[in-house]
């Protein structure tokens, strides 16, 4: 009997979804493309400690990312239910018609397995997503590995949707308190999607990716110097349209914040060329 944990086989738990190649080689191919022509970039946030944050410190994140739909800047603090609504998400652009293809294949799939973790309020598909570039840096000394993903919490309401594309990452659940025994964990393979919901795998267990399989294909680029991608991971949530604000809505200290990284972003979209102006 196959080992479902091996990514090669379907999962349909309570709460937890695994579906391998429900993506086909194509649209794989045409995500790789967008994927490869998109600039993301490395955000940072303040340090926690009260101290560095009043002297202005501030720390990378672990890897290049790119929003589509709504941009939760880290220097904000993400969006996250009951406490964390407001002036966190800024208008980006649309899902790709690609996105959305795979995203309405999954719409049935969603209602009937993960339907009770999404409010009457949400639409019944995600409306933003975060696009993580996972690999290493290289070029710049000794290469530094970013092919994992520490244990954490999407906090967004509804189930949270990840396309799996690259070389396979161990995707694992644990809980906080004891990180050193984990729970459920699956080899998220390219081409595959994973849905988590409800109060198991969303609200009391964190979830990470701890291990990455070497491989050749497939091949990603990106557009960045110095930075060789090993797996794309582009994790869905559902924001309130009424929660996403333009740049120019935003009030003046969170305007100050995220404005370095709006002006990187103009460099190369149009959209956040407009937010500038807005």
């Amino acid at each position: 009997m196959a080992d479902p944990s091996d990514g090669r086989t379907r999962i349909d738990l309570p709460g937890l979804s695994y579906l391998p190649r429900v993506i086909t080689k194509e649209e794989s191919e045409e995500l790789i493309e967008y994927f490869a022509n998109i600039v993301p970039i490395w955000e940072k946030r303040h340090w926690r400690d009260e101290h560095l944050r009043s002297e202005g410190h501030w720390r990378r994140l672990t890897r290049p990312v790119y929003w589509l739909g709504a941009w939760q800047f880290a220097c904000l603090g993400y969006y996250a239910e009951p406490d964390y609504r407001e002036d966190r998400c800024v208008r980006a652009e649309p899902l790709p018609e690609v996105m959305q293809t795979i995203l309405e294949r999954l719409r049935t799939h969603l209602r009937e397995a993960h339907g009770e973790e999404l409010p009457a309020e949400l639409p019944g598909l995600p409306n933003t997503c975060l696009i993580n570039y996972f690999g290493r840096e290289v070029g710049l000394g000794t290469p530094r590995d970013y092919a994992r993903l520490r244990m954490h919490q999407d906090l967004e309401p509804g189930p949270v949707v990840v396309f799996n594309i690259g070389q396979p990452g161990l995707l694992e659940f644990v809980h906080p308190d004891r990180p050193d025994e984990p729970g459920p964990g699956v080899w998220t393979r390219h081409r595959s999607v994973s849905i988590f919901s409800g109060d198991e795998y969303k609200h009391r267990l964190y979830h990470r990716v701890t291990r990455v399989r070497s491989g050749a294909e497939p091949k990603l680029s990106i557009r960045m110097d110095n930075f060789e991608v090993r797996r794309i991971s582009v994790s869905f949530r559902h924001v309130p349209e009424e929660l996403i604000s333009d740049f120019g809505q935003l009030p003046e200290v969170q305007r100050g914040k995220v404005l370095p990284h709006v002006e990187k972003l103009a460099q190369t979209s149009e959209h956040f060329r407009a937010q500038l102006e807005t």
